[in-house]
């Protein structure tokens, strides 16, 4: 009975959040043609750009040239190297700095003794000395267009607007990870992003590629580092002070997707650690806010959008010893767990036809490797959203960035244990998957090889076992220990 409603539980969260993003793309379609507001810009006010970097040496230099290059006037335009770089990264960086300063660029290098607060405590630094009454915020691997600023400004259209984002884009890459994770992003921005803003629900700010107001950082209490997601913690903060925000489709930024499963395993692990971290900080101050029950609720299913990650890891457990026992198996919900899963791939769908038309279909054959890394992320992710729900700070650990070539790949124990248990994992589920053949249930059968796959590629890819390097998960550069 305990393995009944342990897996009643956790299937019916997922359903809701299936139906949750069902609704996100029919509001998405709802507001599609909606017109974006703006202001002509009678006087260019003053911008500070802010680029923090931690041990970046392939990236520092191009998102240094990309911020000097904006079109704005020099002497209205301040840019902040925000450097807490262990590496030669520093060197490259101070070069560079000097080479735009000679140049006319108003641009400083700034350096902290520690890294307390990692991210947002540079931030934090750094807008200490802001001298303007707007912050633009790049992470290294990013390249904004020279008219960034000239595009995105005139969004501000009055006092009540804290932030406004722009739409992250993709760099060329060979590997088909890069370009499913690719469908994943444009999804999240082109559907959710867009949903939620154009309807009236809380929306984050991402991290990079978006503009603050000043003053509204600083009324929502300023960048804090008790979280890994520093982005979501102040955009929610925001919209509780009652801040607006703007989410802006047709300005795009190009940024690097990371190819590495190792790599994707860490980024999407910070993410979901630093989500459950949220969760646990916000949701009462959530509920007592001021925000109408439609935003509140917006509000609490993206704070646990991570959490769904932790539910697919109780499903999978779950169905072996359920499909054990014939006669407590047929009691499941399955067919409501199967409508709430058509909400991902509509958003997929629906985002890929939204930006490429007819050629959507080109785009979605990459679809099977965002399932594949999805599913197989979910110990990963999971794991790190009880870290986060339990109190354990962690560290930020950036993505490593290719640049001009290709990221190392980084390796340390947790990896290796994790790696192991996710193998056994694709043993376990392809076992299951065997059972659930023999029982006749088609469809839970290619849904369990899917996870087998996922786990296997998380698990391995991470061990580095030889597996193709089509697949994108080898890599021919040198092991390396990663500072962060």
């Amino acid at each position: 009975m305990l393995l009944v409603i342990l897996y009643t539980l956790a299937a019916t969260y997922l359903a809701i959040y299936g139906i949750h993003v069902l609704l996100l793309v029919i509001q998405y379609w709802r507001h599609r043609r909606d017109p974006l507001r703006t202001i002509n810009l009678v006087d260019r006010p003053c911008v500070t750009v802010q680029l923090p970097l931690y041990n970046e040496p392939s990236v520092v230099e191009r998102i240094i040239d990309a911020a000097a290059n904006l079109d704005w006037p020099h002497d209205r335009l301040q840019i902040q190297v925000l450097d807490d770089s262990t590496d030669r990264t520093t060197s490259l960086a101070r070069a560079r700095v000097e080479l735009q300063r000679a140049c006319g660029v108003d641009i400083d290098l700034i350096q902290r003794h520690e890294r307390s607060g990692f991210k947002a405590g540079a931030l934090a630094n750094g807008l200490k000395s802001a001298k303007s009454e707007f912050v633009a915020i790049f992470d290294a691997d990013f390249i904004p267009a020279p008219d960034f600023l000239q595009r995105m400004l005139p969004h501000f259209v009055d006092d009540s607007i804290g932030f406004v984002q722009a739409r992250w884009d993709h760099l060329p890459t060979t590997s088909p990870f890069a370009r499913g994770l690719a469908i994943g992003v444009d999804g999240h921005f082109v559907i959710e992003q867009a949903a939620r803003n154009r309807s009236g629900l809380p929306m984050i700010f991402n991290g990079s590629a978006g503009i603050w107001r000043k003053a509204c950082i600083e009324a929502s209490g300023g960048w804090a580092g008790d979280t890994l997601c520093e982005d979501m913690d102040l955009s929610l903060r925001a919209a509780m002070q009652g801040w607006q925000c703007v989410f802006v489709p047709d300005i795009t930024v190009l940024q690097e997707e990371p190819e590495h499963i190792a790599h994707i395993k860490s980024q999407h692990g910070r993410w979901a650690k630093g989500g459950a971290q949220c969760l646990k900080k916000l949701s009462l101050p959530l509920l007592r806010s001021n925000l109408s029950p439609a935003q509140k609720l917006g509000g609490l299913m993206y704070l646990s959008g991570y959490a769904a990650h932790l539910m697919m890891l109780v499903v999978i457990v779950l169905w072996l010893p359920l499909a054990l026992q014939p006669d407590l198996f047929k009691q499941m919900p399955l067919a409501f767990l199967g409508f709430g899963g058509l909400g991902l791939p509509s958003e997929y769908l629906v985002s890929q036809f939204a930006l490429h038309g007819k050629g959507g279909f080109r785009k979605l054959l990459f679809l099977p490797f965002l399932m594949a890394v999805g599913f197989g992320l979910a110990f990963n992710n999971g794991l790190n959203v009880l870290e986060g729900l339990i109190n354990r700070s962690g560290e930020f650990k950036r993505t490593p960035k290719r640049g001009a070539g290709k990221a190392t790949v980084s390796s340390d124990s947790r990896q290796t244990w994790q790696a192991i248990f996710e193998i056994g994992l694709s043993f376990y589920t392809l076992v299951t998957a065997a059972l659930m053949w023999r029982a006749g249930e088609a469809i839970l059968t290619g849904v369990l090889l899917i996870y087998s796959i996922g786990f296997a590629l998380a698990g391995w890819g991470t061990l580095q076992l030889g597996l193709p390097r089509w697949i994108g998960l080898r890599s021919n550069l040198p092991q390396t220990q990663e500072q962060d």
